[in-house]
């Protein structure tokens, strides 16, 4: 089983938008998947019970504390991929988390205050060998920021993932009903870069791309 952590002590930077955007790629690549929301305002919880029932995932509201034996209960249940979404505005958790997580995304807006919060998440994760990367989010259309803040993260030794996701409207309008960008608009520009962003973690995590033949994928469902 693999494990992905969301992190970043900056709130609105979009952890929650991106985890349970994760979790929809995974599952349409035909993986068992599984979220835990360790965020006490409980976002992407809260958006897996207002889904379907048959497209709802195995999903718990719980705290660190319980994170090590609610892996070790998904691992036995076949989960290929454990997605955990963390809170904000904590030093002592993101460590905590890093270390039962596979990999570390870390959401930031390029923008001041989100880079400079998302420089407190680096240094509280220093410690940690878990990898780690940076994904520009959020970013505006046709700005130099996404150029300079990627830049100046590198510079700095910061892994940062080539490819921003860029704000659009679609993903806020997707989540409030349940959805993922995939399910509300699955042609559009957003999608492409969601499962842009699925294909790159690919590249630290084992993850499935290849979609599973049809007969597979109306088993899976």
């Amino acid at each position: 089983m693999e494990t992905l952590a969301l992190i970043s002590q900056k709130g609105g930077c979009g952890k929650s938008t991106l985890a349970v955007h994760m979790a929809v790629c995974a599952a349409m690549y035909g993986q068992r998947v599984a979220i835990i929301d360790v965020d006490p305002q409980g976002s992407a919880f809260a958006w897996n019970e207002i889904r379907e029932p048959g497209r709802k995932f195995d999903a718990i509201h719980a705290t660190v504390t319980e994170l090590p034996g609610l892996l070790r209960k998904a691992e036995a249940a076949g989960t290929g991929l454990t997605i955990i979404d963390t809170a904000p505005h904590t030093n002592k958790d993101p460590p905590a988390v890093a270390q039962l997580a596979d990999f570390v995304l870390i959401p930031a807006r390029p923008a001041f205050f989100d880079l400079k919060a998302m420089a407190a998440t680096v240094i509280a994760l220093h410690m940690t060998k878990t990898p780690r990367a940076v994904v520009l989010n959020a970013a505006p259309h046709g700005y130099r920021l996404v150029d300079e803040a990627r830049a100046n993260l590198q510079k700095a030794g910061v892994t940062v993932l080539p490819e921003p996701i860029h704000q659009y409207a679609a993903l806020g309008h997707a989540v409030t009903g349940g959805l993922s960008i995939h399910e509300f608009a699955p042609d559009s520009p957003a999608a492409a870069e969601i499962e842009g962003l699925y294909k790159a973690l690919a590249g630290y995590l084992d993850l499935r791309t290849t979609l599973p033949k049809p007969a597979a994928r109306r088993a899976a469902s």
